[in-house]
Parts: structure tokens; C-alpha cells; sequence
């Protein structure tokens, strides 16, 4: 609301009392009337003209003792309670009051209510700020380049404990011929180069392709189910890699999931079409969970998801920040001990291609304690 408006002059113009305020002295009955009517409205003359009024009825010598208390019972902003009324300025110039506004740098907004620039009398309503996202536990996808996630545990089983399994970031060579793993906290894990790649046809839309090489006492190895692009590089990944060396007895293996993060263009395609894609597919340290998530694009892009197994399932949901997927503790299900948990995941393809979620699951379950897995999930397209 501006201070002073087109209907106020108009109201001066109409009134002769108002119409000569601005450059006439008044009688202290009309102040003593201007005053008692600004009191109820705020647009009834300028504020020098109800500051000269003030003055005069202040000075005046007929008013008896009491006026100053006369003066506050219509006047709002000369009694004890000043400080709080919206007509007065105080703590509320900062805010567009009925009476006036000036800009105050140093008075913190208030939500919920009208700010204004003094400047150009411009007003516009305060909106509260937006928490920023949770940052991803493993760190963020860029969108547009490789992108994944591992397990690691000791030995080339692939398998341990949840405890004794560590999380990792994963890359690896578009022809599937050399991979690193950079686990938290710890040195990265590079396999040897060149490995020797082959790939055969499955009965659904997956292919599988085997990795292995070996230079000196290093042997390195991917079994993975994987779609393809039409030049044979590689645009999704999951399942197994391990990596060891023999001289010093030593071999670390697990689970992983890539691809490439979805890129700017294709985010801000489906933020702009309020899009909804839906995502499934089997866990790869527990092949028989499945993985469901959905991700809702748009302004303030969200996404949910649950994970089905046949001893346990939960739910989980976040935000969507660029191509990464983080869990927001006050949206698991009630099994699950949300300060001890986090899903992590990144938005892999292009609009048109071949499209999934590659993503980790960190969870301690009321009555099953605690799980953790990756997974590559794909797109469900409907028909």
C-alpha cells in the first residue's frame, strides 16, 4: 500500500478544509477535527499537514493542562502505546503501515506483510525464504557428465555386512574397458586399463557385458547388465566390479551404478513441462529388492519412492536439486530411523533416450536394522 495515493488529493480537492491545509494556517478546532478523523483514517491529509496540526495544538496557550492527554486519545502515536500501532512508525518502518513508509535498512522484514520502496514508492509482498536442499551425502552429480555410485567391502565376493560396507563414487570408461571407485574417506581404486570388453544379447532390453584385464599382479573385472547406444558406448551400467592384487594379497569388490547425469537442457525441458517420470528396478547387492521412485518436475521439483523386499520394504522421498535426488528425513516412512538414514541418487539419460536412477540406500529399519544397497533403476514408460 503506497503512502499517499490519487485518492487522498482528490479527497483534498473536495474538502475546503483539506484544500487549503497544505498552505493555510487552521483554527485549532479544525486540527482539533483533522486529527480526531486521522486518527480512524490514515489518508485524511498529509503527514506534514498532521504534524503541523500537532504543533499548533501543542503550543497552543488556551489548551488547558490536559491537552497533551486529549491530544493522545486521538492521536495513536503520542501515547504510551506508540511503539506498537501500525499507524505510527516505531518498529514498523520497515513494513508498509497506514500512515506512511520509509525505508529502514537496518530493520529486519516481516514476513507475511507488504515491503515498500521509499524511492519509488513501489510495494510488493515479502515472501519467506526457501530452505536450501540437504547436500548430497556423497557429493553432487554435474549435470551432463558420468555419474555413479558403488559399494566396497573387502575380498571379491561383492558381499558383507552393512557395517562393514563402505559407499563410493564410481566412474568408469564408456566402453567398459577400465573403471575407478573413489571410496569415502579413502584412496581411489583404479582398475587396470584396457580391459578386454565383450557384450551379448538378453532376452529383455538389457545387454550383458563382461570386463576383465590384467597387468602384472593387478587383474580387474565388470560383469554388468547395460543398455547401449548405436556407436556400442555404453549409457547405462550396474552390477559388479572387483579389482585385486596378487603380490600383496590384497582385492576389494563390490556393486555399482552409472550412467550420465541428465544435462541443463534436458532438466530445464522437464522442469518447464511439469513433468512426472517413474522409475523401477531390481537392488544390486539384494537382487530381490525393487526400487520404485518418482520424480516430479517442475518450480520445486520433489521425488518419492519405496523399496520392497521380501523380509522388509519402507519409503522414503526429497528433493530434486539439478540432477541429484536427497532424502529429507521427515519424509521416511515410520520404520525407518530417519537421523541414521539418507537415499542418494542422480537423474541419468535424455529426454528420448534411455533414462534411469542410479542410487544408494542407507537405512536402519526399526526391526531389521541396518541396509545398505545400490541400484540402477529405469525409466517406466507407460503405454
Amino acid at each position: 500500500m503506497k503512502p499517499f495515493r490519487l485518492a487522498t488529493i482528490l479527497l483534498l480537492c473536495a474538502s475546503p478544509l483539506m484544500a487549503t491545509a497544505a498552505n493555510a494556517p487552521q483554527s485549532d478546532a479544525d486540527c482539533a477535527a483533522l486529527l480526531e478523523r486521522w486518527a480512524t483514517d490514515p489518508k485524511a491529509a498529509p503527514k506534514q499537514v498532521i504534524n503541523d496540526c500537532k504543533d499548533q495544538l501543542a503550543q497552543a496557550v488556551a489548551l488547558p493542562v490536559a491537552a497533551p492527554a486529549a491530544i493522545a486519545a486521538v492521536d495513536p502515536c503520542t501515547g504510551p502505546g506508540a511503539a506498537d500501532s501500525v499507524l505510527c512508525w516505531g518498529p514498523w518502518a520497515s513494513v508498509a503501515p497506514a500512515a506512511g513508509f520509509r525505508d529502514d535498512p537496518a530493520q529486519p522484514p516481516i514476513p507475511d506483510r507488504e515491503v515498500c520502496d521509499a524511492r519509488t514508492d513501489e510495494c510488493q509482498p515479502l515472501l519467506a525464504a526457501v530452505e536450501p536442499p540437504p547436500p548430497p551425502p556423497l557429493g553432487s552429480c554435474a549435470p551432463g557428465t558420468p555419474c555413479g555410485f558403488a559399494t566396497v567391502v573387502a575380498g571379491i565376493s561383492s558381499d558383507d555386512d552393512a557395517e562393514d560396507t563402505a559407499f563410493a563414487r564410481f566412474d568408469m570408461a564408456p566402453d567398459g574397458s577400465q573403471f575407478t571407485v573413489s571410496p569415502e574417506g579413502g584412496a581411489d581404486i583404479n582398475s587396470v586399463t584396457g580391459m578386454t570388453t565383450s557384450v551379448t544379447q538378453r532376452s529383455d532390453d538389457w545387454e550383458n557385458m563382461r570386463s576383465n584385464g590384467r597387468v602384472g599382479d593387478e587383474q580387474s573385472r565388470i560383469v554388468a547388465r547395460v543398455v547401449r547406444d548405436d556407436e556400442g558406448q555404453v549409457l547405462l551400467a550396474a552390477d559388479v566390479w572387483s579389482h585385486g592384487n596378487r603380490a600383496n594379497q590384497t582385492s576389494q569388490s563390490g556393486y555399482f551404478a552409472w550412467g550420465t547425469a541428465t544435462s541443463q537442457a534436458g532438466l530445464d525441458a522437464l522442469n518447464a513441462g511439469n513433468v512426472s517420470l517413474n522409475f523401477s528396478g531390481p537392488m544390486s547387492v539384494d537382487n530381490r529388492t525393487t526400487g520404485s521412485m518418482t520424480v516430479d518436475f517442475g518450480t520445486n521439483p520433489t521425488w518419492t519412492g519405496t523399496w520392497t523386499n521380501p523380509g522388509y520394504s519402507f519409503g522414503a522421498g526429497g528433493v530434486a536439486s539439478g540432477a541429484d535426488l536427497v532424502s529429507l528425513p521427515d519424509q521416511f516412512t515410520g520404520n525407518v530411523i530417519a537421523d541414521q538414514s539418507f537415499v542418494q541418487g542422480a537423474l541419468l539419460g535424455e529426454p528420448g533416450g534411455a533414462r534411469g536412477i542410479a542410487h544408494i540406500i542407507d537405512v536402519t529399519l526399526v526391526d531389521q536394522g541396518r541396509i545398505k544397497d545400490v541400484g540402477l533403476l529405469r525409466e517406466v514408460i507407460k503405454p
